[in-house]
């Protein structure tokens, strides 16, 4: 996909260097163009991208420090040069010198090193291509990538990590976990925020593995879906782990209220009636009660003070019943109908017992109330020890309870 124009720069005259080279063809991606002097000069030294200089004959080392001071960073140097002019050379800083061809040299010989210098320059351009397809891909997502060995330093992570813990790559590149998440050493050895176990378990089974991680960004929990597999080092060995993370924080808040809007009431924030026959259903070998629970005159209040008085009872209401019955399951199933579920056993007067007292706190509660003094509270009960009898009959036992006794309470009024 590249295009690579090496500007070849000759210095001396090997006339059988300079021919294999002009000669040669450019590999797939490259072009070549061409400068060629005796004697260096500064300015082809500073264009040049590759300097092949023959030193026979010359003063080797004053040519290599003219060539080191006026040469592009990433210019590539190559010295032909005679067995001793070699040996004087070793004195010299050659740590920007690619290589030393030790003259003379057959054209054959020529011929195999130019191209296999070809080879070496070509690999670096593919590689160097390929680190930049990783770091562009990495870069452009949203999601945290990391590269750790087996001892969990970070070797390379991308920009999404980097502005998630709030560093940067050479901060975090050789770095634990409780440096880059500032997390004390403590804290990271409880393994509350980051599942330290993870890694080892990639790197054991030595495949790809999903987990859901909570970690601590500075003052933050965050929760991450995780994807890690392991790296291979040549002998087949796990060398590391490479991790991919999205942060679902928000779509698992969203999903929690999804949750919570399908199984409450939007007023009083009780259960709902679709979550009642769930809730049974999962406790549906253990002995229930219920309590059916209907307010008495709701309807005048509306009438008389308007729906938002109304709602302003429910709320005084749903109150009492979970300041009474806070370890019971409590739901609005409609109106001013409120259903509430025990589980476990009870004998019949203890049911009772529960009922009068429920019944008269929630009296107690709307009296203090001036719209609200002529609300009452009427409860029914049903009780299921074996749970033989289904969820709704028992609902129309407590509901009968329930009429029986607002019958009750309104010819108690009449008398």
């Amino acid at each position: 996909m590249y295009h690579c124009d090496i500007q070849f720069y000759l210095i001396g005259q090997q006339e059988n260097l300079t021919k294999i080279i002009k000669s040669a063809l450019p590999l797939e991606h490259f072009t070549h163009s061409f400068a060629e002097n005796d004697q260096p000069e500064d300015l082809c030294i500073a264009r040049a991208d590759v300097i092949y200089a023959c030193l026979q004959n010359k003063d080797a080392k004053s040519i290599l420090a003219q060539i080191l001071m006026r040469k592009k960073e990433d210019a590539e140097v190559i010295l032909l040069a005679e067995p001793e002019q070699t040996i004087a050379l070793m004195s010299c800083d050659l740590t920007q010198i690619a290589d030393i061809w030790t003259l003379p040299m057959t054209e054959d010989e020529l011929k195999f090193r130019f191209l296999r210098w070809q080879q070496t320059y070509k690999l670096k351009k593919d590689l160097w291509l390929t680190r930049s397809y990783l770091d562009t891909t990495i870069n452009s997502v949203p999601h945290l990538i990391w590269y750790k060995d087996k001892n969990g330093a970070h070797i390379k992570v991308n920009d999404s990590f980097c502005k998630a813990v709030n560093k940067t790559s050479e901060q975090i590149e050789g770095r634990g976990h409780y440096y880059i998440w500032d997390i004390e050493p403590d804290e990271y050895a409880k393994g509350e925020y980051i599942c330290m176990e993870s890694e080892y378990e990639v790197m054991e089974k030595r495949k790809t593995c999903v987990f859901d991680e909570n970690v601590k960004i500075r003052d933050d929990m965050r929760m991450l879906k995780t994807y890690k597999s392991p790296l291979f080092d040549l002998d087949g060995s796990v060398m590391g782990t490479v991790g991919v993370a999205t942060d679902v924080t928000q779509e698992r808040l969203y999903e929690q209220m999804i949750i919570t809007n399908a199984n409450t009431d939007f007023l009083t924030k009780l259960y709902n009636r679709r979550y009642v026959y769930e809730y049974v259903d999962k406790n549906k070998d253990l002995p229930m009660t219920i309590y059916y629970l209907d307010l008495d005159n709701f309807k005048s209040v509306n009438d008389a003070f308007g729906h938002h008085e109304g709602d302003r009872a429910l709320l005084v209401a749903t109150e009492v019943l979970q300041k009474c019955m806070p370890d019971d399951l409590i739901a609005r199933i409609g109106g001013d109908e409120f259903m509430l579920i025990r589980i476990g056993a009870q004998t019949r007067q203890e049911i009772e017992q529960q009922r009068i007292w429920l019944q008269q706190e929630l009296d107690k509660a709307f009296a203090q109330y001036e719209h609200f003094q002529c609300i009452s509270a009427s409860i029914g009960t049903a009780y299921s020890e074996d749970r033989k009898i289904d969820v709704d009959t028992l609902a129309r036992e407590a509901d009968a309870f329930m009429y029986q006794e607002k019958s009750r309470k309104k010819q108690q009024a009449k008398e």
